[in-house]
């Protein structure tokens, strides 16, 4: 395990919860306000692609204000994730938590208000932000709120079938919700939600701030390089590899991260202590978040062509067809607390990613001209595998630095899962629809990418953690 020294130690520790009457009821709330501004984040991330069409007719939107709409809140998102962790641990997990909640139901009722489609961008490039503020924040809640490791992995559990949740939910609730009370709803929902979490946030503990000093030039290079690749991955598919619109942002992004690199290697107080990588617990799980969000956003998108392009399926069939694959997601989700709790992260990590390189390569055997049934049988494994993978990751993570930094990890793991997501879908794309292999090849090779990608990964996860969350460094 990396030893508290590592990480920047705070002049005053996070305030405990403290045990009293009540006091169980009281963590439950705050276990629920955690889940579920996790669950509204996530659901934003998927519910609006249904809406577009709708939301194209009614504001007169083209093809291209339509991906705006959907990568202003990626951009966002992905972009400000690191710095949100830091911002977490130097004002107090509770504090940040409970603004970018209040921010993300602000910008929501400005999105459904949104009378053109440039405020609606503006809008979700707002939610993108607040969300950003919300993810890593919620997790270090849990850190802080939980000092048992056993009840801070069932919490985990619970906090990450949120996501689970959210992701079987979103393309459903868009749909029905659209078809019923127009596009607006979609954003609308958000608001007695966020606001009702804010209210159960209220008997969380106060996080004590860190007094330490604000590292700007390492905040600007963190934003620069993940910005710069998420857009840039973002332009790849609309405008080909080669477009200045795709290259720029991509060099732009690969300077920032040398100069961040540069930064935090020289600064009194950096952002990320570049120590830490050099634990191998630690880096093992941003090995596997990267894993296995490559692989599932990757086959989402390859099986969402496959099925609209080659079998002609419309697109809520499609999105229905993926239900068994996130219902199994968020069964495992909450299983895998339980299995932590029993045995540790090691296992848990290293079988379910191997469990899911299995789902790979049945898709690998099957193609996309194989049985439809076959094809949707091979994403169950990927399922089971992802949502037993992230829990104990998340657990292996947190109980590998101190409380006071667990902001900050959490918004490192969260950038490298958007990286790995975006990439994923960028390279499933070029293989499928952009290159010269077409679409049965294309889907063969992603598959192998993925599968490939998964196995590198649980060998770390099993050569490098020991334990519950140590590792030999």
């Amino acid at each position: 395990m990396i030893s508290g020294s590592l990480g920047q130690k705070a002049d005053t520790p996070t305030e405990p919860a403290k045990p009293g009457p009540g006091a169980g009821s009281r963590t439950g709330v705050v276990i629920l306000a955690s889940c579920l501004g996790f669950f509204l984040i996530n659901l934003d991330a998927t519910i609006v692609n249904v809406a577009l069409p709708d939301i194209g007719l009614r504001l007169h939107a083209s093809l291209s204000d339509l991906q705006w709409v959907v990568a202003g809140y990626t951009l966002a998102f992905a972009g400000l994730l690191l710095s949100a962790g830091t911002i977490s641990d130097r004002i107090g997990a509770t504090r940040l938590f409970g603004y970018g909640l209040l921010g993300f139901s602000i910008a929501s009722a400005a999105c459904g208000f949104a009378p053109d489609v440039a405020l609606l961008i503006v809008a979700r490039v707002l939610q993108g932000a607040a969300a950003a503020a919300v993810l890593p924040s919620s997790l270090a809640l849990l850190r802080q709120l939980l000092p048992d490791p056993a009840a801070r992995a069932k919490a985990i559990a619970i906090w990450a079938a949120g996501g689970g949740a959210a992701l079987s939910a979103g393309p459903i609730a868009g749909g029905f919700l659209t078809s019923w009370l127009g596009w607006q709803a979609i954003f609308f929902v958000n608001v007695p939600f966020g606001l009702l979490t804010v209210a159960g946030l209220s008997r969380a503990p106060r996080s004590v701030p860190r007094r330490t000093s604000f590292d700007l030039a390492g905040q600007v290079a963190a934003i620069a390089a993940l910005t710069g690749f998420t857009f840039a991955m973002i332009e790849i598919a609309p405008r080909g590899v080669r477009s200045p619109m795709v290259l720029v942002p991509l060099l732009v992004s690969v300077a920032a991260l040398f100069w961040f690199l540069r930064v935090e290697s020289t600064v009194r107080a950096p952002m990320v202590d570049l120590r830490e990588l050099r634990s191998r617990v630690f880096v093992s799980c941003l090995a596997t978040g990267f894993a296995l969000n490559f692989s599932f956003y990757g086959i989402l998108f390859a099986f969402s062509l496959v099925f609209q392009q080659d079998h002609g399926w419309s697109p809520i069939r499609t999105g229905l067809s993926f239900l068994p694959m996130t219902v199994l997601v968020l069964i495992s989700n909450i299983l895998a607390g339980k299995l932590t709790r029993l045995v540790g992260p090691r296992y848990p990590m290293a079988g379910a990613q191997l469990l899911s390189a299995c789902g790979f390569m049945g898709i690998l055997a099957i193609g996309s001209h194989g049985p439809t049934w076959l094809l949707l049988l091979a994403t169950l494994p990927i399922g089971i595998g992802g949502g037993l993978a992230s829990p104990p990751m998340m657990t292996a993570l947190l109980e590998s630095v101190p409380a006071e930094r667990a902001g900050v990890v959490s918004g490192l793991l969260s950038s490298c899962r958007q990286a790995g997501g975006a990439l994923g879908v960028t390279l499933v794309g070029l293989l499928i629809s952009t290159t010269g292999f077409g679409m049965a090849t294309g889907l063969r090779l992603s598959a192998v990418a993925a599968g490939g990608l998964l196995i590198a990964a649980a060998t770390v996860s099993f050569l490098w953690i020991r334990g519950a969350g140590t590792a030999s460094n």
